[in-house]
């Protein structure tokens, strides 16, 4: 946010993301959310996430599955089975 990392990832001709991090249900959520609005493919490896409690981290899953216009951009997948 506030920054002009969109314009470094599209000059660089990046169109998938991977994210991972803490605080599930805010910065994973919305940086996923994010890259998906911007037409951006994101792979989301579940293992490589974490929050406060198990709810936090399925909750977010869930949403970034199901969500309109974000879950056609969202694959969830395991830190293992990234190439």
């Amino acid at each position: 946010m506030g920054t002009d990392l969109e314009k470094i990832l599209m000059d660089k001709g990046i169109k998938t993301v991977i994210v991972t991090g803490t605080a599930a249900h805010g910065a994973i959520l919305y940086t996923a959310s994010g890259a998906a609005f911007r037409g951006m493919q994101v792979i989301l490896p579940v293992d490589g996430m974490s929050a406060e409690n198990t709810y936090a981290e399925q909750y977010t899953a869930w949403h970034l599955a199901n969500a309109p216009r974000v879950s056609s951009k969202v694959i969830l997948t395991k830190i293992d089975l990234i190439k």
